[in-house]
């Protein structure tokens, strides 16, 4: 598109993971219009991620319960912007954009809830065979830089901004420093939760995994999680004389980013954590299940081993189990198959290691 515009709303409200995934588009718009304030609408809870992102001017963080869309349509309207890019792709989301007033609003030619009816441009994806959104084989990431690219923008290499604040570091350090971390230990992140258990890999195989682990001179385990998940956390008490580091409720959002820089593997679920693992650099072990780890496995998918169960209903995208064997994408993948994997990652941290999607099922390995 030959346009100039002077103000523009960038809007993905939410959650984590898709923040992090929408991160390279928006540092795209910035190349493509670099005299142009961007501002970013995104919920209150998930602000602090972009805080220090070069590529952007404001954060309109709200709350967006309905008691406060008055003062937010007030607020919109107030920015005078002139181009709405929508990532989210929702009712919600694409009627924000029109109460704006901006002449260009922007969004997925298949956009859901009816999002289409409130945007003057619609963008296709670059999809080889129509599916479900759940279940489309393009990344999230690409299908937010198709945004971009309908605007002009291009980016090679997709660059994740997600800054690191000399107090999170120092923080960090501090932390690492009062649990005993020695330089020679390999430090692995492990992410047991998610929002949903259709992606949840069985909680007490995650005890027994940190279990394994803690007992290697050289891996040190640290566990993550957030406030919610500190009842829970207790299961992992037992491991901290071992060496386990329990940092679940003890992180903020902006200090995760500092953490994972100093961790050099991943383990967990499909869910945020994985993908700012990825977005940091870090190698990231990740369980699929229902999800498709072509839509929304860590990027690039190459540079990550995703572990999942070969079955004629997974990838199902669904939000509920229609197999009679409940979740036996999950189940089926056992603790001796992740500690296989985690071995083969801990051999190459001094090399290069082979970039795979791993079958829990099947001997094959698909690259």
């Amino acid at each position: 598109m030959d346009i100039t515009p002077q103000r523009i709303l960038v809007i993905k409200l939410s959650s984590l993971g898709d923040i992090v995934h929408t991160l390279p588009a928006v540092s795209a718009l910035r190349q493509r219009f670099p005299h142009a304030r961007l501002t970013w609408l995104v919920k209150e809870v998930w602000a602090a991620i972009l805080e220090g992102n070069p590529d952007i001017d404001d954060t309109l963080s709200v709350d967006v319960s309905w008691r406060n869309w008055p003062k937010i349509i007030r607020t919109l309207r107030s920015g005078q912007f002139d181009l709405v890019v929508d990532f989210q792709g929702l009712f919600r989301s694409g009627i924000l954009g029109a109460m704006t007033g901006a002449r260009t609003r922007v969004g997925f030619a298949r956009a859901r809830e009816g999002a289409t009816w409130f945007y003057t441009h619609h963008v296709p994806l670059p999809e080889a065979k129509p599916s479900a959104w759940r279940l489309l084989e393009v990344h999230a990431v690409d299908r937010n830089l198709a945004l971009t690219t309908f605007l002009g923008g291009h980016s090679s290499t997709p660059v994740f901004h997600l800054p690191e604040f000399s107090s999170d570091r120092l923080t960090i350090e501090t932390m690492l420093q009062d649990a005993g971390v020695q330089s020679h230990e390999h430090l692995i992140a492990l992410a047991p939760w998610t929002r949903s258990v259709m992606k949840s890999w069985p909680f007490r195989r995650f005890v027994d995994l940190a279990t394994e682990l803690v007992q290697r001179p050289e891996i040190r385990v640290v566990l993550l999680g957030g406030p919610l998940e500190i009842p829970a956390a207790r299961e992992f008490d037992r491991l901290v004389p071992q060496g386990l580091i329990n940092l679940v409720g003890r992180l903020s959002l902006r200090q995760l980013p500092s953490l994972l820089r100093r961790m050099q593997l991943l383990i967990g679920n499909d869910s945020a954590l994985i993908h700012l693992a990825a977005g940091v650099g870090i190698p990231v072990l990740a369980i699929f299940g229902p999800t498709h780890p072509k839509a929304t496995g860590p990027y690039p998918l190459e540079n990550h081993v995703i572990v999942r169960t070969e079955l004629p209903c997974s990838p199902c995208g669904s939000r509920t189990c229609r197999n009679p064997n409940y979740l036996e994408c999950l189940q089926s993948i056992s603790l001796n198959h992740l500690l296989r994997e985690v071995e083969i990652i801990v051999r190459g941290f001094s090399g290069r290691r082979d970039d795979r999607v791993v079958s829990a099922t099947h001997s094959s390995v698909k690259s």
